[in-house]
């Protein structure tokens, strides 16, 4: 009888063979995972730290061994612009108002006189008081002509000055020039006063603060 044995060499090369295909499969697959395992360390490892400010200068921080900055200009908030202011109306002022607001301008009203009231009529002083108001002058103004007349002439149309020639109730220089009447006519004389007078300075308290000043006017 004749015993047939069985060959372990088939079992022992197929043992190796599967060991070897083992060994291959676990390096291709260590090769396969390597690159996706560097790839998220290198992106934990340089994970950028974000970090901002409230201030006109933003920045990132970048931990690790590189770092940058990101900087912005600076910026400002421009309002706008107000509207045109509107210009100023124009009023018209009549003379007389204009002479009533104002007691002479310039500072003439720091010039004290006295004040005694409206002239009696019929006097020197009420014809000129009437002409002043005339041109729209106040009682005010009456007062600086009776200061300045009162220092001139007193009031006397005959006054005359002999070393200059000024003559009359204005010491007009030289008086002939008031015209026909001017050597004793009143009315004369204190009409061409009056409009000497608003002619040089504007208005009686500009003459008397001349008059003070200069010792003429």
């Amino acid at each position: 009888m004749t015993v047939l044995k069985k060959s372990t060499r088939p079992v022992l090369r197929a043992g190796v063979q599967v060991l070897a295909f083992g060994v291959a499969a676990s390096f291709v697959a260590l090769f396969a995972l390597q690159p996706a395992l560097t790839q998220a360390n290198a992106s934990e490892a340089y994970a950028p730290d974000m970090s901002s400010s409230y201030g006109s200068v933003q920045s990132l921080e970048i931990s690790g061994a590189q770092a940058a900055s990101v900087l912005r200009d600076d910026y400002t908030i421009t309002d706008p612009p107000p509207p045109p202011a509107p210009e100023p109306v124009k009023v018209a002022v009549s003379a007389s108002a204009a002479a009533e607001s104002s007691s002479g301008g310039g500072g003439c009203e720091s010039y004290v006189v006295p004040t005694p009231g409206e002239p009696a009529a019929g006097s020197y002083q009420d014809i000129a008081w009437t002409s002043l108001k005339g041109y729209g002058f106040g009682i005010q103004q009456y007062y600086y002509l009776l200061a300045l007349w009162n220092r001139e002439s007193g009031w006397n149309p005959a006054a005359h000055n002999a070393s200059s020639g000024a003559h009359g109730i204005p010491q007009a220089l030289p008086g002939s020039k008031m015209g026909p009447g001017w050597e004793s006519d009143p009315n004369v004389q204190i009409d061409w006063g009056i409009r000497y007078i608003l002619g040089s300075y504007g208005s009686p308290c500009e003459a008397w603060a001349h008059s003070e000043e200069n010792n003429w006017y």
